[in-house]
């Protein structure tokens, strides 16, 4: 390695068939699916979080138990500071983030995020909570970049909840529709 060279330390933690079982254990069947978003369907992402939709599409698993949704396991990547960081979230039938796990992590530094604990900040957030590095979830000192491009993936992922998955499973007839408000 010459000078000024970095070494950067790609490790696989998981794979998607890994995750389903890992994020949905009580599952007997996950169907993957990709949805390419409609110009419309960014501008409410981006209307309703407050962050630009980079890619194109979504790609995600729907979890069944006995023929019936148990959850969605969603796909996201970011950058850390050079490189993807690939991992999913698990989202519960109200749109809560059950769980995330990292698949992959490129980086030399910042892999503090794999930790369970910084990664258990976000279980029962939703669109409704604050996803905010710095305002609802909180940092650690190395790897702020990671964790900024994470919390962001992961609140822009639920508003999608809310944008994309829970209406396409609503018009599939795999989730009832939302009661009416008061």
């Amino acid at each position: 390695m010459g000078v000024g060279a970095s070494q950067v330390h790609a490790k696989t933690y998981l794979t998607y068939k890994q995750a389903e079982k890992v994020c949905f254990p009580s599952s007997d069947k996950f169907e993957w699916k990709s949805h390419r978003y409609s110009k419309d369907e960014i501008k409410k992402i981006y209307a309703a979080s407050g962050l630009k939709v980079i890619d194109p599409g979504l790609f995600h698993g729907v979890a069944f138990k006995e023929n019936k949704v148990i959850g969605v396991l969603v796909f996201d990547r970011c950058i850390g500071k050079h490189a993807y960081i690939d991992y999913v979230i698990a989202l519960t039938l109200e749109g809560k983030v059950k769980q995330v796990e990292i698949l992959n992590y490129r980086e030399s530094w910042g892999y503090e995020v794999r930790r369970k604990s910084w990664r258990n900040q976000f279980v029962g957030k939703s669109a409704n909570s604050k996803i905010d590095l710095h305002d609802g979830i909180h940092n650690i000192s190395g790897a702020t970049l990671s964790c900024r491009g994470m919390s962001r993936g992961i609140k822009r992922v639920c508003h999608t909840w809310n944008v994309v998955l829970r209406p396409a499973l609503v018009a599939a007839g795999r989730l009832s529709k939302p009661a009416a408000k008061d």
